[in-house]
């Protein structure tokens, strides 16, 4: 979670497991986190209904009605409680946050043999002088099924500046004009209907399934 001012002088952060603000004593008295006789004797108090108990008591109850307040240094750190209604909103803000940092977080690029170690692969594809589909256009392809390192905004790798990701298809010639592209293989199919590429692949889940990943237009 982020950490942002509450008031003058208190650093507040809505945390997963509860509400935390870092301050002196008089700036958290000021911002009404705290009264005067919460402020701690020894290292640390704890409260649970406004009444000061023994915390390890009440541990497993650090709900809106618990509340903690400790030395940190020369300033005081308060950590509430809050609802389990309101803890298991922020955990699923959390989680959803990690997943999208995870896929969306560029990782160092691979190189084209860690690359072909990572599933992209075909058992079956389209044999060069096949006449194809290319995104809709008629062409033959030319250049067998491969991998090629593209340069994209939004790429899973990175590459020094560049943002990359590792598409594998085909070149082919497009009929009108005889110009020659690289399109993905998924964007080929074979004008007979014939699948494009197959790979095997790996189910997710508890059981790992075994099954044919089949890409085509057709």
């Amino acid at each position: 979670m982020k950490t942002e001012e509450f008031a003058p002088g208190v650093e507040f952060d809505a945390g997963v497991g509860g509400d935390h603000y870092v301050g002196s004593v008089h700036a958290l008295i000021a911002a009404n986190v705290i009264a005067l006789e919460h402020i701690p004797a020894g290292t640390s108090v704890t409260f649970f209904n406004g009444v000061q108990v023994d915390g390890r008591k009440v541990k497993g109850s650090q709900d809106e009605r618990w509340m903690q307040v400790r030395f940190a240094g020369r300033n005081l750190r308060v950590t509430k409680g809050i609802t389990r209604e309101e803890r298991a909103r922020r955990e699923e803000e959390y989680r959803q946050k990690a997943e999208e940092l995870a896929r969306t977080a560029p990782r160092k690029d691979p190189g084209f043999d860690g690359a072909r170690a990572m599933d992209y692969k075909a058992s079956a594809t389209l044999p060069v002088g096949t006449a194809v589909f290319a995104q809709g256009e008629w062409a033959t392809v030319v250049g067998e099924y491969k991998l090629r390192q593209v340069t994209m905004e939004g790429g899973q790798f990175v590459d020094g500046q560049r943002r990359v990701n590792y598409i594998p298809g085909y070149r082919c010639r497009l009929d009108e004009g005889g110009e020659e592209f690289f399109y993905p293989a998924h964007a080929v199919r074979a004008r007979s209907g014939a699948v494009s590429h197959l790979r095997l692949v790996s189910g997710g889940g508890r059981r790992h399934e075994i099954g044919f990943s089949i890409r085509s237009l057709g």
